[in-house]
């Protein structure tokens, strides 16, 4: 078993909650038992947006999984059996097709990961003939990331690499862009 396998092993048989799509074409979607995420308020980065400066300004409360899948920068298609149910392509998919995807994923139980570092892809399949597939759309981006229980986040990167390192201290770069994304704005 490679580690990426071996980490996502304690999710086999967990179904996933509260899959849905966010900003673009990200999706998120949570395992295990919910808890509150609290975001203190926070000083933005010198030359952040009046917007940007708000919203780090206020308190932010979110409910997340122990485990915490976040679909990033890559190309996806989810499918049940054959039939494709939605993917990422914002010029082709239409919002409602993309939330679509994220309901088909909802409740299923994760069954298996696999990755093909040499294409930068990745499957994950779920119980009741889902799949959820990934690719590089672009070099050197962050494909997604899985938050664990012990702070540890695993990143799977387009050049079919990971890292699997502490999550808990993102940089205020990572913030402003983070922010600027959610608010449509230029970082």
């Amino acid at each position: 078993m490679n580690p990426i396998e071996a980490i996502f092993a304690p999710l086999y048989g967990v179904p996933c909650w509260n899959a849905k799509s966010g900003y673009g074409s990200f999706l998120t979607m949570e395992f295990g038992e919910p808890h509150l995420e609290i975001r203190e308020p926070r000083v933005a980065p010198p030359g952040a947006s009046e917007r940007v400066q708000e919203s780090l300004a206020r308190r932010r409360v979110f409910v997340h999984g122990e485990w915490h899948l976040w679909i990033y920068c890559c190309e996806w298609h989810v499918y049940t059996g054959d039939t494709l149910i939605g993917d990422s392509d914002l010029q082709g998919s239409t919002k409602e097709r993309i939330d679509l995807a994220a309901a088909e994923l909802d409740g299923q139980q994760l069954t298996r990961v696999t990755v093909d570092p040499h294409r930068g892809s990745s499957t994950f399949h779920f119980d009741l003939g889902s799949r959820l597939e990934t690719w590089p759309y672009e070099p050197d981006t962050k494909q997604w990331y899985l938050y664990q229980p012990d702070g540890m986040v695993l990143t799977y990167r387009s050049d079919g690499c990971y890292d699997h390192s502490r999550g808990d201290a993102p940089d205020d770069e990572a913030i402003l862009k983070a922010f600027a994304m959610v608010l449509d704005e230029d970082p």
